[in-house]
């Protein structure tokens, strides 16, 4: 018996100086949009997307400056992150979606649960942060000063070695390969306007107004983004449900797809209904 391979599409989508590159994956159900880390793009998501297409219809912007979108000039804001998603959700005509970000996709996703709340279905954040201390600001300005002198082949293997532990990385070369290459197609410009987005990023003050069904995920491993910050974010958000996946490390979805999914099937489907269900 052959399975069904669900419908695919790209849209090229204008958002304020950027045309922005859109995959849309399955033909039915809620709307699902995957938002990727800094230096990656939509396919961070393949298996996800993969997973979800025979139910839901799985939106995946490429961020501006990364992947297939223009990189205009920077310094780019979260705020016109999270507005180049709905923008997005405007030109697919898109009224509700569950929101779904790994590292600086959750920062995009707080702050459009944040702006845009009556957008949102559900939220899960992964492997984020409600905010950049100070003290993270030189590492910033030392990544941001290594891409504009050197490209960003310098930074591919210490960024791997972040976002994948050494198991992985050993008994997933073709896997780390594909991650390697998104690192170093990411034009220098929108690495670093992201990344100023970034160091200015704080919302760890107002989680509390997040009302929407909530969903944090972590990494037992990851140092950029650590368990104690995904515990202080769903302690923050009223209702939010916190979920650790032993031995991961950054990329939790790539890590560990199969206890992922697991974790974001139970709760999609306690949020179909979004902010009118009781929160999980």
């Amino acid at each position: 018996m052959t399975v069904a391979t669900p419908a695919s599409e790209t849209h090229r989508i204008h958002a304020d100086g950027a045309e922005l590159y859109v995959r849309v994956d399955g033909a039915d159900g809620p709307w699902v949009i995957l938002v990727h880390a800094l230096a990656a793009n939509h396919a961070l998501w393949d298996a996800t997307a993969q997973h979800l297409a025979s139910r839901y219809r799985v939106v995946r912007p490429d961020l501006r400056g990364h992947g297939g979108s223009e990189a205009p000039l920077g310094p780019y804001t979260m705020v016109r992150l999270a507005d180049d998603v709905v923008a997005v959700m405007d030109a697919l005509q898109i009224p509700q979606a569950h929101v779904c970000g790994v590292s600086v996709g959750g920062m995009i996703g707080q702050t459009l649960a944040l702006r845009h709340a009556e957008r949102l279905l559900s939220l899960a954040l992964v492997a984020t942060s409600s905010h950049t201390p100070l003290e993270a600001h030189p590492m910033w300005h030392n990544r941001i000063g290594q891409a504009e002198a050197h490209g960003m082949a310098g930074m591919a293997e210490a960024t791997l070695d972040r976002w994948l532990t050494e198991p992985f990385r050993a008994s997933h070369p073709d896997e780390v390969s594909r991650i390697r290459d998104m690192l170093m197609a990411t034009p220098v410009r929108g690495y670093v306007g992201v990344a100023q987005a970034i160091m200015a990023f704080d919302l760890g003050g107002a989680l509390s107004r997040i009302h929407c069904p909530t969903l944090v995920v972590a990494g037992e491993l990851d140092q950029g983004a650590p368990v104690s910050m995904a515990q202080s974010i769903a302690s923050a958000i009223p209702g939010a449900r916190l979920e650790v996946l032993p031995g991961a490390a950054h990329l939790v979805n790539v890590e560990q797809p199969e206890r992922f999914h697991a974790i974001l099937d139970a709760f999609l489907g306690n949020a179909a209904c979004g902010g009118q269900c009781d929160v999980p």
